[in-house]
C-alpha cells in the first residue's frame, strides 16, 4: 500500500504514562510548537530583512497536561529532577484504494521539567480544570514506528526524518 494513498484522519484515543510505566489521568495534552531560534538578516547585497532560523537549535518547547480533578498521579510530574512522558496514541487512517480504515500509531516521547501547575478552580459538579506546563529538554515523535523528528537539547541532537541538522556542527564543534 504507498503512502500516498493513506489519510490520517483522528486520534482514537491515547494515553500517557510517567517513566513507561505510570498511566495519568488526563483531560487533554497541548502539544509543543516547534519554532527555530532566529536572527534577521540584513545588510548590502540584500533587498530588505530575511528571518533566517538557526541549524538545529529550536526555542523554548512547552506542553501543557490538562487534568480534569487534582489527583495523585499529577504530582509526580512536578518532581524537579524532571520525567519522561511517554503518549501512545492511536490514529484512525482512510486507505482510498479500497477505502478500508484503520488504524497507526503515533508514540510521543518527551523529557520535561516542571515550570507552572494550575490546580483550576473547585465548583460543584464541574471538573477542576487543573494543568501543568512542562519545559521539554527532548521530543521524539514516531509514526507507525518510524522516527520523524527527534530533539534533544542537551546531546546536541536535532534530527527531522532521516537528517540529523546538528552532525556536521557536532563534527566541526569535536565531538
Amino acid at each position: 500500500m504507498a503512502i500516498q494513498n493513506l489519510f490520517p484522519d483522528k486520534t482514537i484515543n491515547y494515553r500517557i504514562y510517567i517513566e513507561d510505566e505510570m498511566q495519568i489521568g488526563t483531560g487533554t495534552v497541548e502539544l509543543p510548537e516547534l519554532a527555530y531560534m532566529s536572527d534577521t538578516l540584513s545588510g548590502a547585497g540584500i533587498a530588505g530583512e530575511v528571518e533566517t532560523p538557526t541549524l538545529g537549535h529550536m526555542q523554548s518547547m512547552s506542553m501543557t497536561v490538562n487534568f480534569r480533578t487534582i489527583n495523585t498521579e499529577m504530582f509526580p510530574v512536578l518532581n524537579v529532577d524532571g520525567r519522561t512522558l511517554t503518549l501512545r496514541s492511536s490514529q484512525q487512517i482512510y486507505t482510498t484504494e479500497n477505502g478500508a480504515t484503520g488504524t497507526q500509531a503515533v508514540k510521543i516521547v518527551a523529557k520535561t521539567l516542571p515550570k507552572t501547575i494550575s490546580l483550576g478552580s473547585l465548583e460543584p459538579g464541574a471538573e477542576t480544570g487543573s494543568s501543568i506546563e512542562l519545559e521539554l529538554t527532548y521530543l521524539k515523535v514516531e509514526i507507525a514506528g518510524e522516527t520523524k523528528i527527534e530533539i534533544d537539547k542537551f546531546n546536541f541532537k536535532c534530527q527531522i526524518g532521516d537528517k540529523d541538522l546538528l552532525e556536521s556542527v557536532r563534527k566541526d564543534l569535536g565531538f
